[in-house]
């Protein structure tokens, strides 16, 4: 998956806009209903998406398992490490998730340059 992102990043002519269509469609295609965005900014020079409910926490938490959610948070660890801010013109941050007690998780893409 890191080399997949990394590749699309360095591809695009657009890195930035390149990964908030990414973002968009797999919100529209692979999470569902199960999943809750609100985007509280979503300009040319940034995109911050946040993950109000999710799917999988939901799921940990009925088989009285919430401990488990952090192992699928990292799993994004993937693609974020592909971003390069100074090769790619943009930075990424999250700075906590459900799984690991906060509301909700922020994927938050800012423009560099």
């Amino acid at each position: 998956m890191g080399a997949g992102a990394l590749a699309m990043l360095d591809a695009a002519p657009d890195p930035f806009a390149a990964m908030v269509a990414v973002s968009k469609a797999r919100e529209r295609q692979a999470f569902g209903a199960g999943f809750t965005f609100v985007r509280p900014v979503d300009d040319d020079r940034t995109y911050h998406v946040d993950v109000v409910r999710c799917f999988y926490h939901d799921v940990l938490v009925a088989h009285s398992v919430a401990e488990l959610t952090p192992v699928m948070c990292e799993f994004d660890a993937n693609w974020i490490g592909a971003i390069d801010p100074a090769k790619h013109g943009f930075g990424f941050e999250r700075a906590t998730t459900i799984g690991r007690g906060g509301s909700h998780c922020p994927f938050h893409f800012d423009r560099t340059r």
